[in-house]
């Protein structure tokens, strides 16, 4: 039986070139793999590991003058390793023994194939003591299995058995980060042309930082804006409109959506996956989807920014999620594979509370005319679901082609 690093020789050292379908550039040497941080001199300042070292930090677009500071910082943060160990230790990912850079797309696709397994066993509900004895035995080594393909540490504890749906849904979202660091390249750079920021006396800054503290609660009104960054990501804008015009009933909205900050390399690369990796989900059990939101103190809750030093970054995106989505009280494994025999493309996860009244977004932006976003002179009020299990509406989508990213907002708690 091959060892771990037998099989990594035997594969090339799992170095994958990301394949950038869309917007920011991940840089042009297909060589160059391994996600690595900017390496930082003794005065602390950052060196960008790239063809434009000697320009300035830029993306899709090669540009002469220098970038603006805003931009800068935003990839500084991206990139910070410290912010990405402490994330990542906070999830028991082993990041000292086994960091990124050595793990390979394969080792997410195999602890992803053991997580399905996983789940298959768990919703299988043979009453047999013989067949659960089974089913037991087969998770503890379907675990043991994952943790050989996705390196653990539990500090003096052993292994847990994954035989929950709160436990596969933990390490699915730690195969999400783990899939968006391996799609920022070691010299992925920013432009302004594809991320814009917005000054904070424009009526645009305003009207999104409105939406964003009038649907938060108060556990979560302790940050400072630092920016409002304008996105355009190549592709997304025809991808979307397509998407509409072949669906008979659609219908947008402007919504949240929360991730570690050191998830945003990828997802500025890539845009954001409904899966860890790329494969058909349409059917599948875990097929998990990507999450919004209409208030942000949910979204916010999904950047864990208590592991990147305070920081926080919240997309706020168009999410085509249809006129009649199928609506339910909670979500589970198979919610995915639900919605798909409902013949529904994305699902609302009813709350408790939620926003009263719709506007057009336009009050934003012109470009946003038609998108529908919560009227912000109305506060978050009680549904008519006061036994729902959520607090706040969610929705999920199951196809990337619903959603057109529109801007980036930087936080600070």
């Amino acid at each position: 039986m091959k060892t771990r690093t037998e099989a990594r020789s035997l594969e090339g050292g799992g170095n994958e070139a990301p394949q950038n379908r869309y917007s920011l550039r991940s840089g042009p040497s297909a060589q160059q793999a391994v996600p690595r941080a900017p390496r930082a001199t003794r005065q602390g300042k950052v060196t960008a590991h790239s063809k434009a070292q000697s320009q300035n930090v830029t993306g899709n677009y090669v540009a002469e003058e220098k970038s603006k500071p805003a931009s800068v910082e935003l990839l500084k943060i991206i990139r910070n390793q410290d912010y990405l160990q402490q994330l990542l230790s906070s999830m028991d990912y082993n990041y000292k023994g086994y960091p990124p850079s050595e793990l390979s797309k394969d080792d997410i696709r195999s602890g992803l194939s053991k997580l399905k397994d996983i789940a298959r066993s768990i919703y299988k509900l043979e009453s047999s003591d013989e067949m659960q004895k089974c089913r037991t035995l087969c998770r503890k080594q379907d675990s043991t299995e994952y943790y050989s393909s996705v390196p653990h540490e539990f500090l003096r504890k052993p292994h847990p058995v994954i035989n929950t749906e709160n436990l596969i849904a933990k390490e699915l979202e730690l195969l999400t980060i783990l899939s968006y660091i391996k799609d920022m390249g070691e010299d992925i750079t920013i432009s302004d042309e594809a991320v814009v920021v917005l000054s904070r006396n424009e009526n645009e800054f305003l009207h999104i930082e409105r939406y964003l503290n009038q649907s938060h609660d108060d556990e979560h009104r302790n940050y400072e804006v630092k920016d409002i960054f304008r996105v355009k990501r190549r592709g997304e804008a025809e991808r979307i409109k397509s998407f509409q015009s072949s669906n008979s009933t659609s219908k947008s909205r402007l919504l949240w959506h929360g991730s570690p900050v050191p998830s945003y390399g990828g997802i500025l690369s890539h845009g954001l996956r409904v899966a860890p990796v790329q494969e058909p989900q349409s059917s599948d059990l875990l097929c998990k989807g990507i999450c919004f939101a209409d208030m942000s103190c949910v979204s916010i809750e999904h950047c864990r920014s208590h592991s990147t030093g305070g920081e926080a970054l919240l997309l706020l995106c168009e999410v085509e999620v249809g006129e009649s989505p199928l609506e339910m009280f909670s979500s589970s494994l198979k919610t995915g594979s639900v919605t798909n025999k409902s013949n529904k493309y994305s699902t609302f996860i009813r709350g408790r509370t939620g926003p009263i009244q719709w506007i057009d977004a336009a009050e934003i932006h012109q470009s946003l005319m038609g998108i529908q976003m919560p009227d912000p002179t109305f506060d978050p009020s009680d549904t008519s679901y006061p036994y729902a299990p959520s607090n706040y509406n969610n929705y999920i989508c199951y196809n990337e082609s619903q959603i057109h990213i529109r801007y980036l907002v930087r936080l600070q708690f």
